[in-house]
């Protein structure tokens, strides 16, 4: 009994083999459906304003199914599943600012396979990006607006240096369409004059997560905050101690993320030190004045944005223009506590060079006094971007019905044996034509000024290697109050993407305020190298809407552009790179 179970388990085993052996060509392989390329539709980084809506449709083909698949959709924000978004395309707005992770998936419902790309999208606060207008309502209120933007992408064909080839890329630019009116209410009274603070830009362009700040000059002056435009302090609150024996009355300020240089009614310059570069507001002025008791008749803008030695210009009382050393620089990217400089807040007059520390006449001024003074700064590849520009400044000067302008760029001298400010490049030349003046915008990067006079606007480049002559451009309907520019410099990168380079740079933009309370934002197209053609053409109020926004103010006081932060300085399109941190195209 025993030897026939042995035999019966030994046949049962064969027949188990054989039947295996008969079934080694019968599975049903399944090809995978797999991504044809990748998934399309989505750029790498988008960037909106808070009240606008983003629709994102990715485009993808699988190797199989590819004209009907049975697929599902997945959307995520910031890794959370967005319940009810199954469909192939989904639309995001936002109520606050900020930067988000959209993740998009598609699954292959009889694989279960899921194929995903991600972006970053950066969400403007209402008030980031735009044209901050100054305007004086009812009791001589100070009544803050501001115009916004937002940019919307078009198709444009642009053609190879060479000619020989002609593509469709996609274009960013700027519309003009909202406007928010007295977004403070309360912010003050008698209103005279706006300023900016721009932050900072490290060394390999790190950047501190600080916006830009508004000054607003008025009967009591106030610093807001450039993402909220709500009060973060009136000046006088930073001031340490006992007012000066004349009284706290501002009269003009330059702003750096290191410092502060105040000009006061009794003619002293008073000095405030930061302490971190990403926070405006951890400093006090010194109740005593700079200069051993010299005393000055302007200080002026500075856009320090780096770690650059630099110095703030500023009038002497004998009308000499002397530079203020702001030579304070943060510790590291990751430490933003500023290192004091024992050569900060000290005053020097120019030297002629380096090593030579004999004073430059030319910033003698003599019988001609400086009308205004605008920062000059190019943030071009002469000095390798943003991150290594040295601060210039373009000064309008009169002398009776002459007028001149004076452009010059200072290095600061480090060492013992050098001058502490030496000109590096100074051109001064005469403005023909021009009888009077009321305000002007300087192109820093395209290096041009636009000069108001009454009614008309004129032109001039200010480079030495420019043509230095005064144009007469456009006549407006109304005298003219204020000038403001938006410098665009755009960067156009895209990995693999060479078209995307051959697009011609963006035009410079031109906000014009007039005495009947309008206001317009223009582009100033430039026709020729030689710029023998200049004109300007209008976009805002957009002349083409069936329903222009409405452009008229209070009495207008002043208007600037702001930018927001200093990633954001003379640009508004974000530089396009594939080789961002976050996942583009993969499957789990």
């Amino acid at each position: 009994m025993k030897r026939k179970s042995i035999y019966l388990f030994i046949l049962a085993g064969l027949i188990a083999l054989s039947g295996c052996l008969d079934d080694k060509n019968n599975y049903d392989y399944t090809d995978i459906n797999e991504l044809e390329g990748e998934i399309t539709g989505m750029k790498d980084e988008y960037s909106i304003s808070y009240s606008e809506d983003l629709t994102i449709t990715p485009a993808f083909k699988f190797t199989i199914d590819r004209e009907n698949p049975d697929v599902s959709y997945e959307w995520r924000l910031d890794g959370n599943l967005l319940q009810g978004e199954t469909g192939p395309s989904c639309t995001f707005s936002f109520e606050r600012g900020g930067l988000y992770e959209i993740t998009f998936s598609v699954i292959d419902n009889k694989t279960q396979v899921r194929f995903s790309r991600s972006c970053r999208l950066k969400v403007r606060s209402p008030f980031t990006r735009g044209w901050v207008v100054l305007s004086e309502g009812g009791g001589r209120q100070s009544v803050l607006s501001f115009v916004g933007g937002r940019s919307v992408t078009h198709k444009m064909p642009v053609t190879s240096p060479d000619g020989a080839e002609t593509v469709i890329i996609d274009r960013d630019s700027l519309v003009y369409d909202y406007v928010a009116r007295d977004v403070l209410p309360g912010l003050g009274e008698k209103p005279t004059g706006l300023f900016l603070n721009a932050g900072h830009v490290g060394s390999y362009g790190e950047l501190y997560d600080v916006s830009d700040e508004v000054g607003v000059m008025q009967e009591r002056w106030a610093e807001l905050n450039g993402t909220t435009l709500e009060r973060s302090v009136y000046t006088d609150q930073e001031f340490r101690g006992s007012f000066p024996e004349a009284g706290f009355h501002p009269q003009a300020i330059s702003m750096t993320y290191s410092a502060k240089a105040m000009l006061n009614s009794d003619g002293y310059i008073y000095w405030a030190a930061n302490s971190f570069a990403n926070d405006f507001h951890t400093c006090t002025y010194v109740n005593f004045p700079l200069g051993k008791g010299r005393k000055f008749t302007g200080v002026y803008p500075s856009y320090r944005l780096n770690n650059y030695h630099a110095a703030i210009p500023a009038c002497t009382e004998e009308n000499e223009i002397v530079g203020i050393v702001d030579d304070a620089t943060p510790k590291s990217f990751e430490e933003p506590k500023i290192q004091e400089s024992s050569y900060s807040s000290n005053i020097y007059s120019v030297s002629l060079g380096s090593y030579d520390k004999n004073v430059d006449e030319n910033y003698k001024l003599g019988d001609w006094k400086i009308v205004d003074m605008m920062p000059a700064t190019p943030s071009s590849d002469d000095f390798g971007g943003l991150q290594d520009v040295r601060p210039g400044h373009l000064a309008l000067l009169q002398k009776g019905s002459q007028y001149e302008l004076f452009y010059f760029h200072w290095a600061i001298g480090t060492r013992r044996t050098q001058s502490r400010v030496y000109n590096l490049e100074r051109i001064r030349f005469s403005l023909d034509g021009l009888s009077g003046y009321t305000d002007m915008a300087v192109f820093n990067n395209k290096q041009f000024v636009l000069i108001a006079e009454g009614n008309s606007l004129w032109y001039c480049q200010y480079k030495k290697d420019g043509e230095q002559t005064l144009k007469k451009i456009y006549t407006f309907d109304s005298p003219v109050k204020a000038l403001a520019a938006n410098d665009i410099r755009a960067v156009h990168v895209e990995w693999g993407n060479p078209a995307v380079e051959w697009q011609p740079e963006h035009n410079g933009q031109l906000g014009v305020a007039l005495e009947d309370g309008t206001f317009y934002i223009y582009e100033v197209l430039e026709k020729s190298e030689k710029r023998e053609k200049v004109t300007i053409n209008q976009l805002f109020p957009d002349p083409k809407a069936e329903q222009p926004v409405n452009n008229k103010f209070d009495k207008i006081v002043d208007v600037i552009y702001k930018y927001g932060s200093v990633a954001e300085f003379n640009t508004f399109v974000s530089v396009s790179y594939t080789h961002l941190t976050l996942p583009t195209n993969s499957r789990v």
